[in-house]
């Protein structure tokens, strides 16, 4: 019994602190003071460290009523802070991960592609862009896309189409970097639109630029990396 009480009071503590982090993340959104960019910094910190270790707080945070994904999209918004876009770009990642799909529907029905796709678009801006921020981006992009049946024609009009194609371009021996931009690529590729600007634009002749050097005989499957195989399956 007592387990069972213990257990308890731990899970309000935690959902308690969960909701304290969002209100303090709120009222950062709202004031502006010095120091601001400290505190969004450590706040989204603890929130990414309670969404990792504990799935309750996933549950709460995407549960129907909470305003948690309002309040994290309007702090990757308008916070210009490097370490606070790299924390909620990875809590969003965590709360979209698992949920079949249904807590990346509703990151898209908050307005969440428009805001991903801007940040990609400022990013893109940097020079060089930073690898790490292109990484999480993508990797977000992928999972939340397929639920936004418009998210070909965002990425068109909005010229993140030509940025991931352009990221593809320049990094053919970036492994890490180059998946989450081909499964991007793939998820804007459904518009047919964009199917055909992105072989105008050499796309096939780019993939077998990147399965080339692994299309020598006596390759083995299992030497190549999981990049390359997933080229392979764009072009099936």
């Amino acid at each position: 019994m007592n387990k069972v009480k213990a257990s308890s009071e731990k899970s309000v503590s935690t959902c308690s602190r969960t909701m304290s982090l969002l209100s303090q993340l709120e009222k950062i959104n709202l004031d502006s003071v010095l120091g601001e960019a400290d505190n969004a910094r450590y706040v989204t910190a603890k929130i990414l460290h309670l969404v990792q270790s504990q799935e309750k707080t996933k549950k709460e945070m995407t549960s129907k009523g909470s305003s948690a994904i309002e309040v994290i999209l309007s702090t990757l918004e308008n916070t210009r802070d490097p370490q606070t876009i790299l924390n909620i770009l990875s809590i969003l990642i965590e709360l979209v991960s698992v949920g079949g799909g249904r807590r990346a529907s509703i990151l898209v029905t908050k307005g969440g592609t428009q805001i991903l796709l801007q940040l990609l678009l400022n990013a893109s801006k940097e020079s060089p862009p930073n690898e790490e921020l292109m990484v999480l981006l993508h990797t977000l992009l992928a999972k939340v896309g397929p639920k936004d049946k418009k998210i070909g024609m965002k990425a068109r009009i909005n010229g993140a189409l030509n940025i991931t194609l352009n990221l593809v371009k320049q990094n053919l021996q970036n492994h890490r970097l180059i998946l989450p931009c081909l499964q991007v690529l793939r998820v804007y590729s459904t518009n047919s639109v964009n199917a055909v600007s992105l072989g105008k634009n050499g796309v096939v002749e780019l993939m077998f630029k990147i399965i080339g050097p692994f299309s020598k005989k006596n390759t083995s499957l299992m030497n190549i990396p999981a990049s390359k195989l997933y080229v392979c399956y764009l072009l099936s």
